[in-house]
């Protein structure tokens, strides 16, 4: 049974028969598809009590380790979901730690590492694995101070299927000034319209550099929530950041500039 057809199944079925289908068909998903799968059963309302305690159950199960999502079926009014959540956020914190500890000691050895070809050549390793650690330590590594091995890490992270909006988040808030700018190049390639919150948070960013790939970067999403953000760009105070501002406005919208 692919994707398709399994949630189309389970649209369809009472509680009782989703949960059965769960059971016997769930494992024959690829795991992106099984996470997307369970995360919409856990966030529909319509979902009843025991098919959201079973999504949690099951979530547990897969690399999805989100314990601040866990955290927010702590207080369900149904006994069964908020025992599910405690075990899936207890689990979570616990695989949170562990995953930081070893990110902490990957991000020490390619920090270690002087040879430009040699660090790269260790990413590219790291980024094929599909430890839950990876995508932290690829985005920590924006801060390295070799243009080529943030260019590289640029490229990966974009051509991933599935990007945390909650990590890139955390990289925003911290220098330097050109891993935020290569963090927005990211969002803007991927296009992705829930990170639009994130990029606004860096819209007043101190560095004009990170002001022009925010710019660059909501012209790249597009839609008209972008255009009040852009027009605001447009007075920056920093001339490239205003071209840049200015261009990507011409490109969402219909303003035009003397």
């Amino acid at each position: 049974m692919d994707t398709e057809e399994f949630a189309g199944t389970l649209a369809v079925l009472p509680p009782q028969e989703k949960i059965r289908l769960i059971y016997t068909h769930l494992d024959d998903l690829p795991e992106p598809d099984k996470i997307r799968v369970l995360l919409s059963l856990l966030k529909d309302e319509k979902s009843s009590a025991k098919v959201r305690a079973t999504a949690l159950k099951f979530l547990r199960q897969t690399s999805y380790q989100d314990a601040e999502l866990f955290q927010r079926y702590l207080d369900d009014g149904n006994p069964a979901v908020a025992s599910a959540a405690r075990a899936a956020a207890r689990e979570a914190g616990e695989q949170e730690q562990k995953n930081r500890l070893i990110a902490e000691s990957v991000l020490k050895k390619i920090q270690a590492t002087v040879d430009r070809d040699k660090k790269i050549k260790i990413l590219k390793a790291i980024a094929r694995l599909q430890a839950p650690w990876v995508e932290h330590v690829l985005l920590e590594a924006l801060a390295d101070s070799l243009e080529a091995v943030r260019d590289f890490l640029v490229q990966e992270l974009s051509g991933r299927e599935r990007l945390s909006l909650a990590l890139f988040q955390k990289r925003l808030m911290k220098p330097p000034w050109y891993a935020r700018s290569a963090a927005l190049k990211i969002l803007g390639m991927k296009r992705i319209p829930e990170s639009l919150k994130i990029i606004e948070s860096v819209l007043e960013d101190a560095n004009a550099d990170v002001r022009r790939n925010v710019a660059w970067s909501l012209s790249e999403i597009g839609g008209k929530e972008v255009v009040p953000l852009l027009v605001r760009l447009s007075k920056d105070s920093n001339h490239y950041v205003r071209i840049t501002a200015e261009e990507a406005l011409r490109k969402v919208s219909e303003v035009r500039f003397s």
